[in-house]
């Protein structure tokens, strides 16, 4: 099993600032790992603007597109201007704007503790039950519910890790994801589904995409752990979008 591309990394720009060093290695530097490694084209798709700790800033996008033209010329692998954005309501927003779509080129969408949640109400309705693990009827329910919304808003061409800190119902995620084109993610550091998930997910004819989620240019492409779990559960080539072919995304034009 090789994949075509890595739609799933992120360089120091994850860190809002250069300073910090939650995410290593630069754009160009992705790509020589990605080129090094075999991969055609890969994805820079930093942390949401609302996280916390290490989120985008929208200052930083223009020369981001600079320097991943130059990535482009150099090494000769294709690069995309994505971004890891957050869930951030019960009602399925998320931390983009219609001029902040435009920008991008991939979008991936997630739910992680540490972004910033729409509003007070929101925190304690929607981020608190996840942050504390809650797995009642109703919070797969309600985050199911925001899941299905996000995706009928928004041009979502992946979901991060489903199901991690955010326990969901995946027959009504897979066919809404196969509804909108909406890949899910196999991940290379976190996976949740379970072996009924993989099958409910399968026969719902939505798609997989297996993506490192590198933080350190030399994890760009480092998919073996979800390639033995796509071989363990008889997942197969077809089922995986970018499983040896470019997949297709809402917002790139090439």
């Amino acid at each position: 099993m090789v994949i075509y591309g890595d739609y799933h990394t992120h360089t120091i720009y994850s860190s809002g600032k250069h300073k910090r060093k939650h995410a290593t290695g630069s754009i160009l530097e992705n790509a020589l790992f990605a080129k090094q490694k075999g991969l055609k084209e890969i994805a820079i798709t930093e942390h949401g603007f609302s996280h916390k700790l290490y989120g985008l800033q929208r200052k930083n996008l223009e020369q981001m597109r600079k320097e991943i033209n130059e990535a482009k010329l150099k090494t000769g692998i294709n690069i995309l201007l994505g971004i890891e954005a957050n869930i951030i309501s019960s009602e399925g927003d998320v931390d983009l704007t219609l001029n902040d779509i435009k920008n991008f080129d991939f979008i991936i969408v997630g739910f992680h503790c540490f972004a910033k949640s729409k509003s007070l109400k929101e925190y304690f309705k929607f981020f608190l039950p996840n942050i504390l693990g809650f797995k009642r009827k109703k919070d797969y329910k309600r985050n199911t519910l925001a899941l299905l919304k996000a995706m009928d808003k928004y041009p979502i061409d992946v979901i991060s890790h489903p199901g991690v800190k955010m326990p969901i119902d995946f027959a009504e995620v897979a066919q809404q994801a196969k509804k909108t084109n909406t890949m899910l993610e196999i991940n290379g550091k976190r996976i949740a589904y379970k072996e009924n998930d993989v099958i409910t997910i399968k026969n719902a004819g939505a798609k997989f995409i297996i993506s490192s989620d590198a933080h350190s240019a030399n994890r760009v492409g480092e998919v073996r752990k979800p390639i033995n779990f796509a071989i363990k559960n008889n997942i197969s080539n077809n089922d995986i979008a970018n499983m040896g072919k470019r997949i297709n995304y809402k917002n790139y034009k090439n």
